[in-house]
């Protein structure tokens, strides 16, 4: 470990911030608290005998809404929760068009929830308050816990989950070990379904938008046996055309050299960025008796949508790279200049003459000449998941104030992506993969009402067998081999959880959980049927392997086929919180919280001294916060503070460090190319969110959000620095400073309905997509607005609702991938332009 004293006067820096914001905080604060108090005294002399742990009302007229979590094992309102949490209910997201998990990031303060980079395929990238994971191999553990129903989701991959009939979301801040468990180190996003209450209600919605956007979503809740069995079935069905239009270059250039891939008379090859989804969903429930609630559930997905959205910025032949011509035309400039670049936002880098639109690739999904000399081919741009599970849930009451929950799930899928990273005629990289993940999870939760219910405890086991198959075809100049990795894992955990209520206002929370793991990494390497045997001129001779069953492989990737290796390791996690409800409406609390993400090993070697093992990450937080629903809940705020310290965090590379267990290899020999994790050192995160809902009148609804994150580094493993880490380098996708607005107003008519317009702000400031930051790899700050009209029949069974995104049309970069030292490109992933739709519902 390199310990260094430069972040001596960036702790005074965050501790005269932390000071200022402590001071405004407790500025809004006492206020606030004097005037719940007061609030109080008012409830009291009405209704003496109220008690201050009411349950949470749903909210009259004119008053904001209240929501009910499960974030501690139990039922409460989610202003008497002493985490921060922020709660989506499904109104605020048909209100907002939200239709995806990556959707709901812009109302969560420093909050990350993205589509993935080059190669992720149909993955979304997780990170809160900095903490998260890039990498979406299921091999590799996930910052941020993913669960749909309390049921865990162990990856990242294919979990970009629709927004279907939800009846809530829970977005959890900072660590939740105890809580969540597993890889929750971030936090948590748990999404909650609808359940089936037998009243025979439903509907039927249809959207069309821009890009030929068809959506069709329903739900029909059916009485099975009358206040015993229910069943509710979902489904939605959601298609659309890419925004990128991918171009065959030799047919927009007559006369150049480059060869067609048109399949057709036209010049268009596709789109990126479209999509194909057809989900299905049933639920049975089923209670037979008050003490005895079974929920059954089963759900199906077939995306079979486009590759990810992808251009070229940036191209300059680096040397090294073998593949950066074709029939002599050239990549790029010696200045990273390109014909294949139709729009550049660095400058004179776009020489294509046919086009100026930022929206245009001219990425083929082809090789036209593979290093191993075998025939050209090209692999399908998609971004495909196939597959479903199952779980089954019950709860039993042992007694007026004991039970016991029992959550038994299954879930396999296939998930089948490309990658065209060169994204040019040229074919420098194509990688195509076929994941296949499996998932077993068991947990049983005992919950306890103890002494009156001033104590409640929670104790329980968790329990998870997964496995992940990965087929794939690695084409990246001079490597060129199929790769079948296997990675089986388990995971035993025990928890728990108490709270005890000191007094009316004083509550102490403490939990522990103890987690142990396991997960093997099963490396397989073959070549290419019709591969050639000699030396190429791509670079290394591919030679008959005998490990690798006969075939030809590079010489360099052989030693890896028949590899393995192990990870094993334990971990306790702890949260320790104390709570005072000054008022029913006012709250303030304190928490240190602890997580951890598994370790394991790369994923990726590209030879055998890259099979490098990693430890697990570990964040210790401590937070602050206070809750209030103040002037008869028309006004809402909720505060949070925090800072954390973060050791041995795993980081990606592109340049492997020397390997202790071959120190006589030269590190030159094998460093590149590179795609690895490593555990980087220690950092500190710390920041603080404020969220505000109004409701000034009964009409008005007001909402804002404001986040604050300062995360670096505070020491650098030699590993890390030898990969191009330094202390001052900026965390991944972390944003100093993100926030929103939005204003809703209902209009009332007294014969046509209720009309309401809404509009949403979020900005974003810069961030950077990955380490070494780089000019080309800073994504600019930006603000999107977007706008929505709604009307709603009298009678409440007819809607119709306006959406417009990106309502100022920002072409704006969601990330970008500076791979100048590798393959002499820089690519960028631009998000949507504007897009308008229009959904008509109907209830019945």
């Amino acid at each position: 470990m390199i310990d260094t004293s430069r972040t001596l006067t960036s702790d005074k820096t965050w501790l005269l911030r932390s000071a200022a914001l402590t001071a405004f905080t407790t500025a809004l604060a006492m206020p606030l608290a004097t005037h719940a108090q007061s609030v109080q005294a008012d409830q009291s002399a009405q209704n003496p005998t109220e008690p201050a742990a009411a349950s949470a009302p749903a909210g009259t007229e004119g008053q904001i809404t209240e929501i009910v979590v499960t974030a501690q094992f139990r039922a409460q309102s989610v202003q008497r929760t002493p985490l921060a949490i922020t709660a989506l209910s499904a109104a605020t997201i048909a209100a907002q068009g939200l239709t995806n998990i990556s959707d709901i990031a812009a109302q969560a303060p420093n909050v990350v929830l993205q589509p993935a980079q080059a190669g992720g395929g149909p993955s979304v990238q997780s990170f809160i308050r900095g903490v998260g994971q890039v990498d979406s191999n299921p091999a590799v553990s996930p910052g941020v816990g993913t669960y749909i129903d309390d049921v865990y989701y162990g990856t990242i991959a294919g979990a970009n989950f629709d927004l279907v009939d939800l009846d809530r979301v829970e977005v959890l801040r900072g660590p939740q070990g105890t809580l969540a468990g597993q890889n929750s180190i971030g936090g948590a996003v748990k999404l909650y379904s609808k359940k089936p209450t037998g009243d025979g209600h439903g509907y039927v919605s249809l959207s069309y938008g821009r890009f030929n956007n068809v959506r069709v979503n329903a739900a029909a809740d059916i009485p099975l046996v009358r206040d015993k069995l229910f069943m509710r079935i979902t489904g939605v069905s959601d298609s659309k055309d890419g925004y990128v239009t991918r171009m065959d270059y030799a047919c927009t250039h007559p006369g150049t050299a480059v060869p067609s891939f048109a399949t057709t008379s036209g010049c268009q090859l596709g789109t990126l960025g479209g999509k194909s989804v057809t989900a299905g969903r049933v639920q049975l429930r089923w209670t037979p008796t008050d003490a005895l609630e079974v929920n059954l559930a089963g759900d199906y997905i077939n995306d079979n949508s486009e590759g990810t959205p992808q251009t070229l910025l940036y191209a300059k032949n680096p040397g090294q790279t073998p593949k950066t011509s074709i029939n002599g035309v050239s990549l790029g400039t010696a200045s990273g200049a390109s014909q294949f670049i139709s729009y550049s936002p660095y400058g004179a880098y776009a020489l294509d003459v046919y086009s100026k639109s930022p929206y245009l690739s001219y990425a083929t999904f082809c090789d036209p000449s593979p290093s191993d000399q075998t025939a050209a081919y090209c692999a399908t741009p998609r971004s495909a998941t196939k597959g479903g599970g199952g779980s089954l849930t019950i709860d039993y009451k042992l007694g007026s104030d004991v039970s016991l929950k029992s959550i038994t799930a299954f879930r396999r899928q296939t998930m089948d992506y490309v990658d065209d990273s060169d994204t040019t005629p040229i074919g420098g990289a194509l990688l195509t993969n076929s994941l296949i993940y499996r998932e077993f999870t068991q947990e049983l939760r005992l919950n306890a009402a103890l002494f009156d219910n001033k104590v409640n405890v929670t104790l329980g086991g968790f329990y998870m067998d997964e496995k992940t198959n990965l087929n794939s075809r690695i084409d990246i100049p001079p490597f060129d081999f199929l790769g079948r990795d296997v990675v089986p894992a388990k995971t035993y955990a025990v928890f728990g959880n108490a709270d005890w209520k000191v007094t009316d206002k004083l509550q102490l929370i403490g939990g522990l959980r103890y987690s142990k793991q396991e997960k093997t990494f099963n490396f397989g390497r073959l070549g290419v049927p019709g591969s050639v045997a000699g030396f190429h001129p791509d670079g290394p001779p591919y030679f008959p392997c005998p490990q690798a069953g006969g075939t030809v492989v590079n010489v360099a990737v052989c030693p890896v086929n028949g590899l393995s290796g192990t990870f094993k390791g334990d971990n306790v996690d702890y949260r320790v919180a104390a709570q005072y409800q000054w008022a029913p409406t006012f709250m303030t609390y304190a928490s240190v919280a602890t997580g951890f993400k598994g370790g394991g090993v790369n994923p990726r070697p590209y030879n055998l001294y890259q099979v490098i093992p990693f430890d697990p990450e570990r964040l210790t937080s401590y937070e602050v916060g206070f809750k209030g629903d103040l002037f008869d809940r028309k006004l809402r705020v909720n505060a949070s503070l925090f800072y954390g310290k973060y050791s041995n965090l795993q980081l990606p590379v592109s340049s492997c460090p020397a390997n202790p267990a071959y120190p006589n290899v030269p590190l030159a020999s094998y460093a590149q190319p590179c795609s690895a994790l490593l555990n980087a050192g220690r950092a500190r995160t710390q920041g603080g969110e404020l969220e505000v809902t109004a409701r000034p009148t009964d009409k008005l609804t007001l909402q804002g959000t404001l986040g604050y994150l300062d995360i670096g580094f505070k020491s650098l493993q030699a590993s890390a620095l030898s990969a191009g880490t330094t202390l001052n380098s900026k965390f991944p996708l972390a944003s100093k400073w993100k926030s929103s607005a939005s204003a809703q107003y209902r209009i009332d008519t007294n014969s046509v309905g209720t009309i309401t317009p809404r509009i949403d702000m979020t900005y974003q400031s810069s961030f950077y997509t990955s380490i070494p930051n780089t000019t080309f790899n800073k994504v600019p700050g930006y603000t999107l607005l977007n706008a929505a009209v709604a009307w709603e029949a009298p009678d409440g069974k007819w809607m119709v609702t306006g959406n417009v995104m990106n309502l100022t049309n920002k072409l704006y970069y969601y990330a970008l991938l500076d791979a100048r030292a590798v393959n002499g490109l820089v690519t960028g992933f631009p998000a949507a332009p504007r897009q308008w739709r229009v959904t008509v519902k109907r209830s019945f």
